[in-house]
């Protein structure tokens, strides 16, 4: 008999399954059946614990930039030390120090994040899927916010332009230069370009 797990565990657990897929034989190839196959699950729980396809590719999306906020080094640290030396860095050095957190995890998973473009893509596409391009956008959009946030908090500054339109800045740099070293593989240009970027986010923010 199966052990039971939570039903988060499981969504978690096919998530990954679809990710496998689809950085082997692309996000078309992300099939229920084949979700099933790769977990070793029954068709039926793959149904359960999404809805439809689309969710299915949207949680694959969310996962994949979940994965670069875990690395973005923004959480405040269990003392006073890491506040006060992000302080004295200041709001650049910590966006420096977030930017070079994600890029390190962009650098370990190529495939994966060429996978979001093909999402993107395929969701504009493929009919049924038009909303996931949309919601995918809104739930990158949350999570960078989150980011800057914390990042701003640390630092003891505030952001004096709204949230949102940092943060859609923030993802037209990492999303270009992502891109184009997916293309030309050079770290050292990108990491450059992403300093200049932290540069002119900081520009955004005054003293708490």
């Amino acid at each position: 008999m199966r052990a039971y797990r939570p039903i988060a565990d499981r969504r978690r657990q096919l998530v990954e399954a679809g990710l496998a897929i689809a950085e082997r034989d692309g996000v078309a190839a992300v099939t229920v059946r084949r979700v099933a196959g790769e977990a070793g699950v029954s068709l039926g729980l793959v149904s359960y614990c999404f809805g439809s396809k689309e969710e299915l590719i949207l949680a694959m999306a969310t996962r994949i930039v979940e994965e670069l906020a875990e690395h973005s080094g923004s959480e405040p640290g269990p003392d006073s030390t890491g506040d006060e030396i992000a302080r004295i860095v200041g709001i650049g050095g910590v966006l420096r120090g977030v930017l070079a957190g994600m890029w390190a995890q962009i650098e370990r998973t190529p495939r994966r994040q060429l996978l979001t473009y093909e999402i993107t893509t395929l969701a504009l596409r493929e009919s049924g899927l038009e909303d996931v391009a949309r919601r995918q956008y809104q739930v990158t959009l949350g999570i960078a916010s989150a980011v800057l946030d914390r990042a701003a908090r640390t630092a003891g500054v505030t952001w004096t332009r709204e949230l949102d339109e940092v943060a859609s800045i923030a993802m037209m740099a990492l999303d270009g230069a992502t891109l184009r070293w997916l293309v030309d593989h050079d770290s050292e240009s990108a990491l450059a370009r992403l300093g200049d970027v932290a540069d002119l986010l900081s520009t955004m923010t005054s003293p708490a």
